[in-house]
């Protein structure tokens, strides 16, 4: 990533963070988005630590203008040409307890704002026939589970989106894909176990449905990311990349076929 300048939004903790601290290692210099507060000065150390030219910008995706500001401001470290859209909240709700309020802030933040950071990214890259965009979508945009419906209807949205953006940009040399994280150790999604009666059975639960048994890191999101970002994946548009220890494609348990007496198999 040398040379390069990427932007990332939710840059202030979990896999925005990690992702933006292996952009600056890797050359990049960074620009990172994120509601103000003193995790996206801390972020931004990280990444001057690495060597890295940053720019922390306070800002919220929900509002247009702010992301609009947000591009424009990130210029002073070079033209933008990679973009980690990443910024999302997620409320556990039943769908029968789920407000307007609710459905509304999660649509603006996950959905709505990727749609924002995605338009001024593809605004700013296609006159100059180059660049790459990630959208962060959730292992959710491919199966359903309880307390999710607002959430997973925004992270569905968000992979329809990337494969009508990857076909309309293409030709200016703009490729757009998609990151699908399963169950990530970040302070999301503690905070969703810190919610249940007993957070370290939540956990231990989550961990039983994962084919490799463990949570993920933001670190080996970062890395698919860096992938897809990079011009390794010239040739990669359009889609999406599922990295969530194999939940989505595999069943956690079962048995191996054992032989019968007869020489068959049973299951």
């Amino acid at each position: 990533m040398k040379g390069r300048t990427a932007l990332v939004t939710g840059a202030s903790s979990g896999i925005g963070r990690a992702t933006a601290l292996l952009l600056a290692r890797e050359g990049a210099a960074v620009a990172l988005v994120a509601l103000p507060g003193a995790e996206l000065d801390r972020a931004a150390e990280e990444c001057r630590a690495a060597g890295a030219r940053v720019l922390p910008l306070p800002a919220d995706v929900a509002d247009s203008a702010a992301v609009a500001d947000a591009f424009s401001r990130a210029e002073a470290l070079g033209p933008v040409d990679a973009v980690f859209n990443n910024a999302g909240i997620s409320m556990v709700v039943p769908v029968t307890e789920t407000t307007d309020e609710q459905w509304h802030r999660q649509l603006q933040v996950n959905l709505t704002g990727s749609f924002f950071v995605a338009r001024q990214a593809a605004r700013v890259m296609a006159p100059r026939r180059r660049g790459a965009i990630v959208s962060t979508a959730s292992e959710l945009a491919l199966t359903g589970q309880a307390g999710y419906v607002a959430y997973t209807a925004t992270k569905g949205g968000i992979l329809a989106m990337t494969r009508a953006l990857a076909a309309e940009l293409a030709a200016s040399g703009v490729r757009v894909n998609a990151v699908c994280p399963g169950a990530i150790d970040t302070p999301l999604l503690r905070a969703e176990f810190d919610t249940a009666d007993d957070p370290a059975a939540e956990r231990a639960e989550n961990e039983r449905s994962i084919v490799l048994g463990r949570l993920g890191r933001p670190e080996e999101i970062a890395q698919t990311v860096l992938f897809l970002l990079s011009d390794d994946a010239a040739y990669v548009t359009g889609a999406h990349y599922v990295v969530d220890g194999g939940r989505t494609g595999c069943f956690p348990v079962g048995s191996l076929a054992r032989p019968q007496e007869d020489g068959g198999e049973q299951a």
